[in-house]
């Protein structure tokens, strides 16, 4: 359904890319985080690596007036907290946050383990690291330059929520039904205002591309079309 330009370069969610470190968890400390609760963010040092072995964790950044943008959801089998580990700077204040949309478990690597264990031992795990964090800067560089219409931003969100739900349901005359997303959530993975959303949404439905969408179902009469208005 997706092209690979738009499956790899686009997503706001992260798929597992550092499942290889779990041969080594017996050099990392466990930690639990219940849902709702904040990872990493408010001015505290990075002088660890975290794999997300269990759970998601949502990154986004506020602005003064408590205005959200999600950077992107990251699924467990990820490596987070590299940047700021070898840039060797605190992630500053509370408008960047990591936080728990599930029951985490999470394994940590301090600074001297990765330099003293890792580094010289398990050359695939740097090799893993390295290509990751390649993908990450590429994934926002592309999704930070998107110059298409707000309506394509659209589409190609919609498609990976069609994408990642094991349950939708194709149908011959190219209609779509899927677990939804909501408005909400939806401008604010795109950084946009609900009015203005609402205005592409509008658009999409008059077109008849889209028939419903909300949290709970979203429903798309014209696939075909959906995946041309993302590609543009």
């Amino acid at each position: 359904m997706l092209t690979d330009e738009l499956q790899s370069f686009y997503s706001p969610w992260i798929g597992a890319q550092n499942k290889v470190w779990e041969s080594i968890l017996h050099l990392g400390h466990k930690h639990t985080y219940p849902k709702g609760s904040m990872i990493l963010g408010g001015g505290q040092p990075v002088d660890h690596l975290y794999y997300l072995y269990t759970g998601r964790i949502k990154y986004s950044k506020m602005n003064t007036d408590g205005d959200e943008k999600i950077v992107w959801y990251i699924d467990k089998g990820n490596i987070f907290g590299a940047a700021p580990f070898f840039d060797r700077q605190p992630i500053k204040n509370m408008c960047n946050v990591l936080v728990a949309t599930e029951d985490c478990e999470v394994y940590t690597f301090s600074r001297s383990c990765f330099n003293d264990e890792i580094v010289g031992n398990y050359p695939e795990i740097i090799s893993n690291l390295i290509e990751s964090m390649a993908y990450k800067i590429f994934l926002a560089v592309n999704r930070g330059g998107d110059l298409a219409s707000l309506p394509s931003r659209v589409c190609k969100v919609l498609l990976y929520v069609i994408q990642r739900q094991s349950d939708s349901r194709a149908r011959k005359d190219n209609k779509i039904t899927s677990k939804g997303i909501s408005q909400q959530e939806l401008a604010v993975i795109l950084g946009v205002h609900r009015v203005t959303l609402n205005n592409a949404i509008v658009q999409l439905k008059r077109e008849g591309i889209i028939e419903h969408i909300s949290k709970r179902s979203l429903v798309v009469n014209d696939i075909k079309h959906l995946v041309e208005y993302a590609q543009q």
